[in-house]
């Protein structure tokens, strides 16, 4: 049996020296392209702000703005523009995607709050990725109808704990005192399109560690009876032993071999879900290498098909006039948001939505900025030659946990170009690594800030204070796409 003890036994436990180099890097990658795409504007992150505003507090920076807010404010903020900005990470489980990047903000606040020093965020970040992850892939939540906000609740908590340095018993508190004050959190809802679930899960996460850290004590148990996290409390392993603990009753430590898949380091692991022995937290935190991380703003369901049409582009310089049409086969979205087909958007929330269109705009420009190419004539043509189809081979593929694409491109002179991937940079197979977020970045905000940033990210963990690494926000402005 799982309890919120046995998550906050473990979360306390984490430090600095338990990660590999590896883990830290990709948990520094994690933060840097958090900071990034909460450049991005949005209907979210403008309603956000105004929220904010009206809070007041000065004790956290609010990204990409000149603004402070107290903890929980600048959490919602910062998680809005996060979330809002259709470029964030996920962990792509078999119930469905799981926005793991939404708690990073409630880490972050509660690390500047507390004063604490970079090593202490790497260790919080990477152990809010681990239990997050473990949500993800043991805590279904759409079969029971709801959305994977209670997952961003419980890891918020434990990692906004964790960058407070509370002990193992408030970060029970916190945990607790989240779960049974943010019960309605993600019910009756998939929240994967909802740009507030996770933000509103988040805040609650990071209120609880201030509260837990003033003293207040939440509910004893409060797994055993909710209606999704429940499953952990009632699973046991074959011999009847607890499968799940990751801590005695007295809040000691027990052994044991974690569960991450760790895409990143071994690409046949992806097999490796269907042999987990259930729910077990790694003191390795290697589940951030399980995290996919969008190359290009909009859905997970497109970012195949943008790499290989921006692969295809390149070799090929591809003419849109000599174009007939374009094929695009992909697999079943399931339980991934599925792109639309708009050949003519308005706007880039839209045009990063359309498949057709973002696949033309990739032949013609690469993964290129899309606010670029609103109103071109050229790749609004391309864009109207294309037809999607769902191949049965690509969706197997997905379901093993791949994100695959075909794109065939036939020229009216009858030759045909020929593109596919199995995955694409940011997948789990394929990790972003830091010049590729980079380049993201560099898409995102205004290309002076990306160095910057970068470099503050990188050397995170050799921060004596939190506040030195977000000095670099300091008036950044956001880009309006």
């Amino acid at each position: 049996m799982t309890t919120a003890a046995d998550i906050a036994a473990f979360v306390a436990d984490v430090t600095y020296d338990d990660l590999s180099a590896a883990v830290a890097d990709a948990t520094e990658r994690r933060l840097f392209d958090a900071l990034a795409v909460a450049h991005v504007d949005s209907d979210a992150a403008d309603a956000a702000a105004d929220v904010a505003a009206v809070e007041g507090g000065d004790a956290c920076t609010c990204w990409a703005a000149s603004t402070r807010a107290g903890p929980a404010a600048a959490t919602l903020h910062n998680a809005a523009r996060v979330r809002g900005s259709g470029a964030a990470d996920a962990f792509l489980a078999p119930d469905g995607p799981s926005h793991p990047s939404d708690a990073v903000p409630a880490v972050v606040a509660a690390a500047e709050a507390a004063d604490a020093d970079g090593e202490t965020l790497v260790a919080a970040l990477a152990a809010t990725y681990e239990v997050h992850g473990e949500l993800a892939w043991h805590v279904p939540v759409r079969e029971h109808g709801w959305g994977p906000a209670i997952h961003t609740l419980v890891a918020a908590a434990a990692g906004a704990a964790r960058a407070r340095s509370l002990d193992a018993a408030a970060t029970r508190d916190a945990i607790a005192l989240a779960v049974a004050n943010g019960a309605s959190l993600g019910s009756g809802i998939d929240d994967t399109d909802d740009d507030f679930a996770g933000p509103l899960a988040a805040r609650a996460g990071v209120t609880a560690a201030s509260l837990a850290a003033a003293g207040v004590a939440g509910p004893a148990d409060p797994f055993v009876d909710h209606p999704v996290l429940g499953v952990l409390a009632a699973t046991d392993d074959a011999d009847g032993d607890d499968a799940t603990d990751a801590a005695t009753d007295d809040g000691t430590d027990e052994e044991r071999e974690g569960a991450a898949c760790e895409f990143g380091e071994d690409t046949n692991s992806i097999e490796a879900h269907a042999a987990e022995g259930g729910f077990a937290l790694d003191s390795a935190c290697e589940r951030v290498h399980d995290v996919a991380a969008r190359r290009v703003l909009g859905p997970f369901a497109v970012q195949a098909a943008v790499a290989a049409a921006a692969d295809l582009g390149a070799r090929a310089a591809l003419d849109p006039d000599t174009v007939e049409q374009v094929v695009v086969r992909t697999f079943d979205p399931l339980t991934l948001p599925a792109p639309t087909d708009d050949p003519t958007p308005d706007t880039v929330v839209e045009a990063a939505r359309s498949l057709p269109y973002s696949v033309a705009a990739a032949l013609v420009g690469g993964p290129t900025d899309l606010a670029d190419t609103l109103g071109d004539e050229a790749v609004r043509r391309l864009a109207a030659t294309v037809a999607v189809e769902e191949a049965p081979g690509l969706t197997a593929q997905f379901e093993a946990g791949l994100l695959p694409a075909v794109i065939d491109v036939e020229r009216t002179d009858g030759s045909v170009h020929h593109a596919e991937v199995g995955a694409y940079p940011g997948h789990p197979t394929q990790p972003m690594d830091w010049a590729t977020l980079e380049a993201k970045a560099g898409r995102l905000l205004p290309a002076e800030r990306v160095e910057t940033i970068r470099a503050a990210c990188q050397r995170a963990d050799e921060a004596t204070r939190v506040a030195d690494v977000l000095a670099v926000l300091e008036a950044s402005p956001e880009r309006n796409l």
